[in-house]
């Protein structure tokens, strides 16, 4: 790296980011701007959130249906925060297929510009 990608790097968007993960781990990684790795510098509860909506969209169709209350019950407290809420969405993603860089462009604004920015 050289002093001028440093600069860049210190004075960027994803600098926490990346020196948290340093504290953490020892050693300085830089994914560049499209790597789907850089969701590791999110937080683990963002991450959480991002995984249980891709959950809730790739069973969207079945758990559209589910009129059970405690079954419905049992998904909210398992997703609290993509069950029911993310079937609003269920049409940006057929069949079930999530695609996270739609999914973040779309729920997740700052994660997407973080990830792939």
């Amino acid at each position: 790296m050289t002093l001028e990608e440093a600069r860049k790097l210190v004075n960027g968007a994803i600098w926490p980011n990346v020196r948290d993960n340093f504290l953490a781990t020892g050693e300085i990684v830089v994914y560049p701007a499209g790597d789907s790795k850089r969701l590791e510098y999110l937080s683990e509860a963002v991450r959480k959130e991002i995984e249980d909506w891709k959950t809730v969209l790739e069973h969207a169709e079945e758990w559209r249906k589910v009129v059970d209350g405690n079954k419905v019950r049992e998904l909210k407290s398992r997703f609290p925060n993509a069950y029911p809420e993310a079937f609003k969405f269920a049409a940006y993603f057929p069949g079930g297929k999530v695609d996270i860089m739609k999914l973040l462009k779309l729920k997740f604004p700052e994660a997407y510009r973080l990830c792939y920015s």
